[in-house]
């Protein structure tokens, strides 16, 4: 089972960053390394230290305000010795509303 100790959203529109404390990670000195916001938009994160693993995570919708049609995607696992550049887009038909990781 994943269990998900952080999450970092930023919300497309409002600017506004929420954060969730984390219980025992250990992937650490996570940044967003490209956003592209809109239909069929999406991102990338990297951990750089620790010893773990994460992933992207997007919120996507089909409408721009994010209340219609909205699902969690999520990149693959990556490690944080591998390589930094894995990402998720959203299907093509929905808008990026939110971006951030999830930690195994």
């Amino acid at each position: 089972m994943i269990k998900r100790t952080l999450l970092v959203a930023i919300m497309a529109g409002t600017g506004i960053a929420v954060a969730a404390a984390p219980a025992s990670a250990s992937a650490t000195a996570c940044s967003r390394i490209t956003v592209k916001w809109g239909l069929g938009g999406g991102g990338n994160y990297w951990c750089q230290q620790g010893d773990g693993y994460y992933r992207t995570m997007l919120y996507c919708a089909t409408n721009v305000q994010g209340t219609s049609g909205g699902a969690y995607y999520f990149g693959p696992w990556n490690h944080t010795d591998q390589n930094p550049v894995l990402g998720k887009l959203c299907p093509t038909n929905k808008y990026l509303i939110a971006t951030g990781y999830d930690l195994a």
